[in-house]
């Protein structure tokens, strides 16, 4: 049995200590509002809120009380580490983890032990063509009944083609029998992502799911590609899943016309971060992106062709582009433009029963919910969605992850941020489109970069955990840790 987590050793305080005081490191990173004005309006597009709502967010408040303990094994270094994603990988009923770092390069599963609070670490891949990682996500590609993993790499550390960066891939990881049998998981190249002409960004986030209605969960992928000529180079791919019988065949994995890498849209401006979610409530999967640097509504959505059109329509790539929103802010005299939308998550934030979308703004450190319109009004053309604040944070933090969650399990979605080391939320309050009550949840030191967070009931208490990668400076004090959640 591996000893216990040295959490004090490592951040300096204890939990309680940290949430009990108010944590001054969290505190210090939430703004005193009003960034856009008041009301809740937007530098953007969209309107303003409900008449008589704030025109500042309240002081932030101290968090629930967390128990700390490491995941990944004290003795063995982890370094890098980026994301963890839950997933029971042996169908016991127990949630289990997957984890990915991008320094030491492995991807790591962590199998719960039955009876106990412990996991059982395993690296299952890593090195070429895994060499800089950035995300992790599981599904069962090959419909076997085991979750297997894919894998999005933006340098595998192999010479680029010509005119290229860097390149990139996806890798799907497929599960054997026994997923503890860490040789026996088989790897597999999305043959078409390898040679994609990567810029120096290249491929910065993707996305599973059935998007043709066939054949199991497919992968969306952004790439920001070299230009050729005038000609834009900043594409979404959908690459069909082949079906049970050839998912494991790299060759089978190709674009929407089944024979190149054909992209679902072509941008000139460089794409960020993209989810999935039914935005117009038809009953198939759109795409929802973030492109910052865009002049206009740099916050889009993608309308899947599938239940007015069919699994053909998905596969020609005739998917129509519309607007959600902007997140931007013009500096005279010349109107420089303060790039936004760096973050997105989704979900029903006004409980009304379609899909909203939540963006942070990292320049301006604010957070925004656009309101849904409904199916009547969300397919119109041009048609922006109303927006509103639902939080910031102070001058000098640096936000790096936005999620959207239901932290409390009260039934209403919480927002979930990431920035200098300190993790935060925001909580809805009477009026859902006034600003949310900001709270501390915990801050790390020595400063850690904290990766893409899971969040669970491991323990079934009814309350939600967090699990998180820690990231700091060097290749040392790197770790997975659980914030077990002790209060409501």
């Amino acid at each position: 049995m591996r000893p216990p987590a040295k959490f004090v050793l490592l951040f300096g305080l204890s939990i309680s200590a940290l949430l009990t005081t108010g944590c001054v490191e969290l505190q210090l990173i939430f703004g005193p509002g009003g960034l856009f004005g008041p009301g809740g309006s937007s530098a953007g597009s969209g309107t303003t809120g409900t008449g008589g709502v704030s025109t500042t967010q309240p002081a932030a408040v101290p968090g629930p009380l967390f128990f700390a303990r490491q995941l990944d094994p004290v003795l063995e270094s982890t370094a890098g580490a980026r994301v963890i994603v839950p997933a029971d990988l042996n169908n016991d009923g127990l949630i289990d983890f997957v984890s990915g770092s991008a320094e030491s390069q492995p991807v790591q599963i962590h199998l719960r032990t039955p009876g106990t609070d412990n996991y059982n670490t395993l690296s299952i891949a890593g090195e070429v063509p895994i060499s800089i990682m950035y995300d992790v996500q599981v599904a069962d590609f090959d419909q076997d009944g085991r979750l297997d993993i894919a894998v999005l790499v933006n340098n595998t550390g192999i010479i680029p083609v010509a005119g290229a960066t860097k390149r990139g891939a996806v890798v799907l990881l497929f599960a054997p029998p026994d997923p503890a049998d860490a040789i026996a998981w088989q790897q597999v190249l999305i043959n078409a992502t390898f040679i994609l002409p990567n810029d120096a960004t290249g491929l910065t986030d993707f996305a599973v799911g059935d998007m043709d209605g066939q054949n199991g969960p497919d992968v969306v992928l952004g790439s920001n590609e070299v230009a050729s000529g005038n000609n834009a180079a900043k594409r979404i791919y959908l690459f069909q899943n082949p079906g049970p019988g050839t998912a494991r065949n790299s060759a089978a994995w190709v674009g929407p016309d089944n024979a190149t890498t054909f992209p679902i849209i072509t941008e000139a401006p460089p794409f960020k971060q993209l989810e999935l979610a039914d935005i117009d409530q038809d009953g198939d999967l759109d795409v929802v992106a973030t492109f910052p640097t865009a002049l206009s509504s740099n916050i889009r959505w993608l309308i899947n062709p599938l239940a007015e059109s069919g699994a053909a329509a998905v596969a020609a790539g005739n998917w129509v582009g519309n607007i959600i929103g902007e997140q931007r802010q013009l500096s005279p005299p010349d109107d420089a433009q303060t790039p936004g939308a760096d973050f997105v998550s989704v979900g029903d934030i006004d409980g009304d029963g379609d899909i909203d979308v939540v963006s942070g703004f990292q320049q301006l450190r604010v957070i925004q919910w656009f309101e849904n319109p409904g199916p009547g009004l969300v397919r119109l053309q041009g048609f922006p969605w109303r927006v509103f604040n639902l939080g910031e944070l102070n001058q000098g933090a640096s936000m790096n992850q936005v999620q959207v969650v239901d932290l409390n399990l009260d039934g209403r979605l919480d927002c979930f941020v990431t920035a200098n080391g300190n993790m935060v939320g925001f909580q809805p309050r009477t009026d859902v489109q006034d600003y949310w009550q900001p709270f501390t949840i915990t801050g790390t030191n020595p400063v850690a970069n904290i990766g893409r967070c899971a969040f669970a009931d491991i323990n079934a208490d009814g309350l939600l955990d967090i699990v998180a990668p820690l990231d700091r400076d060097g290749i040392t004090l790197d770790q997975f840790l659980i914030l077990q959640r002790l209060t409501p």
